[in-house]
């Protein structure tokens, strides 16, 4: 049995009790009787029995007119519920090669077409507009707020060889394959050492 269905089976068993604990004490006060104390039947819906105190508070009309009933039982019950939601979300499960497979070293996806050029501040990008319009790349995106573009490699040119002739070009700091991130994959901070 896996520890879903436990926690389901406890659930579901706290619940039921919890209610019949509800429609007992009535009819217990109904009598006269001995009755369930409140820590107790409160301490149920505390534990997972939220929704057996507040249907049994509705089925057996007890403990309505009790303020810390009356607003604690659906304030806990709320809680309990916000809590299921928040655990029960799951994302994709992942896996990470930690180690290279017969010499393959694991490199992230990246566009076979588009790659990104950073360039220096002080030199401008008059020289990259020039080698732009000379090899023939179409501008994808021109960031603006950073000193980078977005380019698409000519049809006739390599990636590869696209991106070593950016490289060479005046004021060219950085050249780098376009990654393509899925909110799937797995976060790795990367740490630089200067």
């Amino acid at each position: 049995m896996t520890l879903k269905q436990l926690i389901v089976i406890y659930l579901v068993a706290v619940n039921v009790i919890t209610f019949f604990f509800y429609g007992i004490d009535k009819w217990k006060a109904r009598r006269s009787k001995w009755r369930i104390p409140e820590a107790t039947i409160l301490g149920l819906a505390v534990i997972g029995g939220s929704l057996g105190a507040w249907l049994g508070m509705r089925m057996w009309h007890h403990k309505t007119m009790h303020k810390k009933f009356q607003y604690g039982i659906p304030l806990i019950l709320i809680v309990q519920i916000a809590l299921v939601l928040l655990t029960s979300c799951r994302t994709k499960q992942t896996f990470e090669l930690s180690a290279p497979i017969q010499g393959h070293k694991y490199e992230p996806e990246h566009s076979p077409n588009v790659f990104l050029v950073m360039y220096d501040e002080k030199v401008g990008k008059e020289p990259l507009l020039k080698s732009i319009k000379v090899y023939g790349v179409e501008i994808i995106y021109d960031y603006g707020i950073i000193n980078g573009m977005a380019l698409k490699k000519p049809d006739n040119k390599t990636l590869e060889e696209t991106m070593q002739f950016f490289k060479q070009v005046k004021g060219v700091t950085n050249v780098e394959y376009d990654r393509i991130i899925r909110l799937t994959d797995p976060v790795k901070p990367r740490l630089e050492v200067k």
